[in-house]
């Protein structure tokens, strides 16, 4: 099993995810790219506040020391 938070994150690479920014919005998308600095580019994202879908997004760029948590495999979530 992987224990190195970067490895996993780049298997996920063309997958599905999850992720929730520090002030609690949330995305749903395709990662597309990842860097060691955690910075990612979603595709097809959909932005979630308080369960809610909000907006779309053909493709985001999220920072990485704005995360608060990224659930990879996302798929079947929401």
């Amino acid at each position: 099993m992987e224990r190195d938070p970067l490895k996993i994150l780049e298997k996920a690479v063309n997958s599905v995810i999850l992720l929730r920014l520090k002030d609690g919005t949330e995305y749903r998308g395709k990662m597309k790219e990842i860097d060691s600095y955690m910075n990612m580019i979603i595709e097809d994202a959909t932005e979630f506040m308080d369960g809610t879908a909000v907006a779309k997004y053909s493709e985001i760029f999220i920072r990485g020391n704005n995360l608060l948590f990224i659930k990879p495999d996302a798929s079947e979530i929401l």
